[in-house]
Protein backbone atom coordinates (compact mmCIF):
# COMPACT_ATOMS: atom_id res chain seq x y z
CA UNK A 1 0.00 0.00 0.00
CA UNK A 2 1.56 2.90 -1.42
CA UNK A 3 0.56 6.28 1.50
CA UNK A 4 1.52 9.69 0.58
CA UNK A 5 3.56 11.87 3.38
CA UNK A 6 2.06 14.79 2.03
CA UNK A 7 -1.59 14.53 0.79
CA UNK A 8 -2.56 10.99 2.48
CA UNK A 9 -4.27 7.78 1.10
CA UNK A 10 -7.84 9.18 0.07
CA UNK A 11 -10.19 6.09 1.09
CA UNK A 12 -13.97 6.17 0.65
CA UNK A 13 -14.01 9.32 1.83
CA UNK A 14 -11.60 9.14 4.74
CA UNK A 15 -8.07 9.88 4.40
CA UNK A 16 -5.11 8.07 6.09
CA UNK A 17 -1.94 10.18 7.08
CA UNK A 18 1.29 9.04 7.02
CA UNK A 19 2.46 10.12 10.49
CA UNK A 20 3.28 6.92 12.53
CA UNK A 21 4.31 7.08 15.68
CA UNK A 22 6.31 4.08 15.90
CA UNK A 23 9.87 4.34 14.39
CA UNK A 24 11.73 1.08 12.53
CA UNK A 25 15.46 0.23 12.84
CA UNK A 26 17.94 -2.51 11.71
CA UNK A 27 20.30 -4.53 14.10
CA UNK A 28 22.91 -6.49 13.39
CA UNK A 29 25.56 -8.56 15.30
CA UNK A 30 23.21 -11.25 17.64
CA UNK A 31 24.01 -14.61 17.22
CA UNK A 32 22.02 -16.31 14.14
CA UNK A 33 22.57 -20.01 15.11
CA UNK A 34 19.80 -19.82 17.60
CA UNK A 35 15.72 -20.31 15.90
CA UNK A 36 14.08 -17.17 14.67
CA UNK A 37 11.93 -16.83 17.40
CA UNK A 38 14.58 -17.46 20.30
CA UNK A 39 16.30 -14.31 18.55
CA UNK A 40 13.88 -12.06 18.71
CA UNK A 41 13.15 -13.18 22.27
CA UNK A 42 16.35 -12.73 23.23
CA UNK A 43 16.81 -9.26 20.85
CA UNK A 44 13.18 -8.22 23.03
CA UNK A 45 14.71 -9.04 26.36
CA UNK A 46 17.90 -7.44 25.52
CA UNK A 47 16.46 -4.13 25.13
CA UNK A 48 13.76 -4.18 28.26
CA UNK A 49 16.58 -5.18 30.01
CA UNK A 50 17.78 -1.16 29.25
CA UNK A 51 13.67 -0.01 29.55
CA UNK A 52 13.05 -0.26 26.17
CA UNK A 53 9.65 -2.07 25.09
CA UNK A 54 10.31 -3.24 21.45
CA UNK A 55 6.46 -3.68 20.34
CA UNK A 56 8.05 -5.55 17.54
CA UNK A 57 11.30 -7.77 16.37
CA UNK A 58 11.45 -9.50 13.01
CA UNK A 59 14.53 -11.66 11.93
CA UNK A 60 14.55 -12.98 8.54
CA UNK A 61 15.61 -16.82 7.52
CA UNK A 62 16.68 -18.56 5.05
CA UNK A 63 16.68 -22.33 4.12
CA UNK A 64 19.44 -24.90 3.64
CA UNK A 65 19.64 -28.22 3.47
CA UNK A 66 16.08 -28.08 5.13
CA UNK A 67 16.95 -26.38 7.67
CA UNK A 68 16.29 -22.89 8.66
CA UNK A 69 19.16 -19.99 9.20
CA UNK A 70 18.20 -16.28 10.99
CA UNK A 71 19.76 -13.57 8.42
CA UNK A 72 22.10 -11.61 9.78
CA UNK A 73 20.09 -8.59 9.93
CA UNK A 74 16.63 -8.25 11.51
CA UNK A 75 13.92 -5.16 12.25
CA UNK A 76 12.66 -3.71 15.55
CA UNK A 77 9.88 -1.29 16.18
CA UNK A 78 9.47 1.08 18.88
CA UNK A 79 7.65 3.89 19.96
CA UNK A 80 8.67 6.89 18.79
CA UNK A 81 9.60 8.57 21.70
CA UNK A 82 11.79 5.42 22.29
CA UNK A 83 13.66 5.62 19.62
CA UNK A 84 16.38 7.82 20.82
CA UNK A 85 17.29 5.17 23.72
CA UNK A 86 16.90 2.73 21.87
CA UNK A 87 19.62 3.72 19.44
CA UNK A 88 22.03 4.66 22.36
CA UNK A 89 22.27 0.94 22.65
CA UNK A 90 24.76 0.61 19.60
CA UNK A 91 27.76 -1.19 20.55
CA UNK A 92 26.00 -3.31 23.65
CA UNK A 93 26.03 -6.49 24.35
CA UNK A 94 24.22 -9.38 23.54
CA UNK A 95 25.33 -12.49 25.10
CA UNK A 96 28.90 -11.89 24.27
CA UNK A 97 28.05 -10.41 20.82
CA UNK A 98 28.24 -6.66 20.07
CA UNK A 99 25.05 -5.37 18.05
CA UNK A 100 25.26 -2.66 15.73
CA UNK A 101 21.67 -0.90 15.49
CA UNK A 102 20.97 2.08 13.08
CA UNK A 103 17.48 3.79 12.04
CA UNK A 104 15.71 2.98 9.07
CA UNK A 105 12.82 5.19 8.32
CA UNK A 106 10.07 3.46 6.86
CA UNK A 107 10.18 5.53 3.83
CA UNK A 108 14.03 4.07 3.70
CA UNK A 109 14.18 0.94 1.44
CA UNK A 110 18.11 0.98 0.44
CA UNK A 111 18.08 -3.04 2.30
CA UNK A 112 14.91 -4.20 0.85
CA UNK A 113 16.97 -6.85 -0.62
CA UNK A 114 17.79 -8.29 3.17
CA UNK A 115 14.60 -8.44 3.94
CA UNK A 116 12.80 -9.78 1.52
CA UNK A 117 10.63 -13.02 1.89
CA UNK A 118 13.02 -15.86 0.48
CA UNK A 119 10.92 -18.99 2.11
CA UNK A 120 7.32 -19.87 2.23
CA UNK A 121 7.14 -19.67 6.12
CA UNK A 122 7.80 -15.98 5.57
CA UNK A 123 5.14 -15.66 3.25
CA UNK A 124 2.19 -17.10 5.14
CA UNK A 125 3.47 -16.28 8.83
CA UNK A 126 -0.06 -15.28 10.51
CA UNK A 127 0.49 -11.82 12.87
CA UNK A 128 -2.16 -10.45 15.64
CA UNK A 129 -2.48 -7.22 16.55
CA UNK A 130 -4.65 -4.87 19.24
CA UNK A 131 -5.26 -1.43 17.54
CA UNK A 132 -7.05 1.29 19.50
CA UNK A 133 -8.29 4.54 18.89
CA UNK A 134 -11.77 4.28 17.48
CA UNK A 135 -14.80 5.55 19.57
CA UNK A 136 -17.41 3.45 21.35
CA UNK A 137 -20.06 5.13 19.55
CA UNK A 138 -18.69 2.71 17.16
CA UNK A 139 -20.51 -0.45 16.04
CA UNK A 140 -18.27 -3.21 16.31
CA UNK A 141 -19.27 -3.80 12.29
CA UNK A 142 -18.59 -0.47 11.63
CA UNK A 143 -14.77 -0.98 13.10
CA UNK A 144 -14.39 -4.38 11.67
CA UNK A 145 -15.40 -2.64 8.10
CA UNK A 146 -13.33 0.17 8.43
CA UNK A 147 -10.10 -1.43 9.52
CA UNK A 148 -10.48 -4.20 6.64
CA UNK A 149 -10.43 -1.11 4.26
CA UNK A 150 -7.49 0.05 5.68
CA UNK A 151 -6.04 -3.17 5.58
CA UNK A 152 -6.94 -5.04 2.83
CA UNK A 153 -7.16 -8.97 2.86
CA UNK A 154 -7.00 -8.94 7.20
CA UNK A 155 -9.82 -10.09 9.19
CA UNK A 156 -10.72 -8.06 12.27
CA UNK A 157 -12.33 -8.62 15.67
CA UNK A 158 -13.24 -5.61 17.66
CA UNK A 159 -14.05 -5.34 21.22
CA UNK A 160 -16.37 -3.00 23.73
CA UNK A 161 -13.99 -0.91 23.92
CA UNK A 162 -13.34 0.74 20.67
CA UNK A 163 -10.20 -1.42 19.92
CA UNK A 164 -9.96 -4.44 17.89
CA UNK A 165 -8.06 -7.32 16.93
CA UNK A 166 -6.30 -7.77 13.73
CA UNK A 167 -4.93 -10.57 11.87
CA UNK A 168 -2.37 -10.15 9.41
CA UNK A 169 -1.05 -12.58 6.58
CA UNK A 170 1.96 -11.85 4.10
CA UNK A 171 5.62 -11.09 3.94
CA UNK A 172 4.96 -6.73 4.56
CA UNK A 173 1.44 -7.10 6.43
CA UNK A 174 3.35 -6.12 10.02
CA UNK A 175 5.52 -3.47 8.14
CA UNK A 176 2.85 -1.64 7.17
CA UNK A 177 0.47 -1.87 9.69
CA UNK A 178 3.31 -0.36 11.98
CA UNK A 179 3.97 2.30 9.56
CA UNK A 180 0.43 3.53 9.33
CA UNK A 181 0.21 3.71 13.30
CA UNK A 182 -0.64 7.12 14.26
CA UNK A 183 -2.55 7.77 11.26
CA UNK A 184 -6.72 8.86 10.71
CA UNK A 185 -9.11 7.46 8.99
CA UNK A 186 -12.88 9.23 8.92
CA UNK A 187 -11.73 11.67 12.00
CA UNK A 188 -10.66 8.18 14.13
CA UNK A 189 -6.82 8.42 14.72
CA UNK A 190 -5.43 4.84 15.53
CA UNK A 191 -2.69 2.99 16.64
CA UNK A 192 -1.12 -0.39 16.85
CA UNK A 193 -0.67 -0.98 20.26
CA UNK A 194 0.71 -4.11 20.79
CA UNK A 195 1.81 -7.11 18.30
CA UNK A 196 0.31 -10.54 20.07
CA UNK A 197 2.04 -13.75 20.41
CA UNK A 198 2.46 -15.83 17.08
CA UNK A 199 -0.55 -18.55 16.61
CA UNK A 200 1.64 -21.90 16.75
CA UNK A 201 0.26 -24.92 15.01
CA UNK A 202 0.38 -28.28 16.94
CA UNK A 203 -0.53 -32.03 16.08
CA UNK A 204 -2.98 -30.02 12.95
CA UNK A 205 -4.83 -27.86 15.86
CA UNK A 206 -4.37 -24.02 16.04
CA UNK A 207 -3.25 -22.66 19.43
CA UNK A 208 -4.24 -19.16 19.91
CA UNK A 209 -2.94 -16.84 22.76
CA UNK A 210 -6.38 -14.55 22.86
CA UNK A 211 -5.30 -12.23 25.89
CA UNK A 212 -4.29 -8.49 25.49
Amino acid sequence: MDVSANNGLELNGGIIRNSSIISRMVVEGYDTSPPRKDVEEALKQHFASHGIKLMHASVPVDCKFCKFFSRRRALIYVNGECEAEALKLDGSDMGGRILKITAYPFDDNSLEHDFAPTELIDEYRPRKLKVTGFGTSLSRDDIKKMLCRVFPGSTCVSVRDGSALLHLRGPYAMDEALKLSGGSVEGFKFAVTKVLPEIVMQVGIRREDWAY
